[in-house]
């Protein structure tokens, strides 16, 4: 994989979105994280991880979730997955989106359009309280 050396991580990465104000810590114990968007290119999904059974695509937002922010999310990992698709190989790819919420008390939402937008297109929703822990996840 051609990818700078300074854009991989070992175990675990921090994505800070300081315009947003959010922070999302992305663990993958034994695994490798590549940070993409900002890194690696300008564009696509912010967050790839890998290790010997899976390949992640993700994107991290904070805030209101609309359905034209569900269709930015969507190109943004099909953007990486264009981009990253001859790595992927035997592992099993997973599309995910990281919705990062401050506390469970935090009133921003996933509209129903964005929610079926997301599902439609086979794009996992989870929460990121401050980390998201990838090593046991199916």
């Amino acid at each position: 994989m051609n990818v700078p050396e300074d854009c991989k991580h070992k175990d675990s990465f921090t994505k800070r979105e300081e315009k947003e104000g959010y922070e999302c810590e992305v663990i993958l114990r034994g695994g490798t994280i590549v940070e993409h968007d900002g890194c690696v290119t300008n564009g696509g999904c912010d967050l790839i991880a890998y290790d010997n059974n899976r390949f992640f695509l993700i994107e991290i937002k904070g805030g209101k979730i609309s359905s034209e922010r569900a269709k930015e999310i969507v190109e943004q990992i099909e953007n990486c997955e264009s981009y990253y698709n001859i790595f992927v190989g035997h592992r099993r790819k997973i599309r995910l989106f990281l919705w990062y919420k401050k506390d469970k008390k935090e009133r921003k939402r996933i509209d129903n359009f964005a929610r079926e937008k997301l599902k439609r297109n086979k794009i996992r929703i989870e929460v990121c309280q401050g980390s998201f822990d990838l090593t046991n996840y199916d």
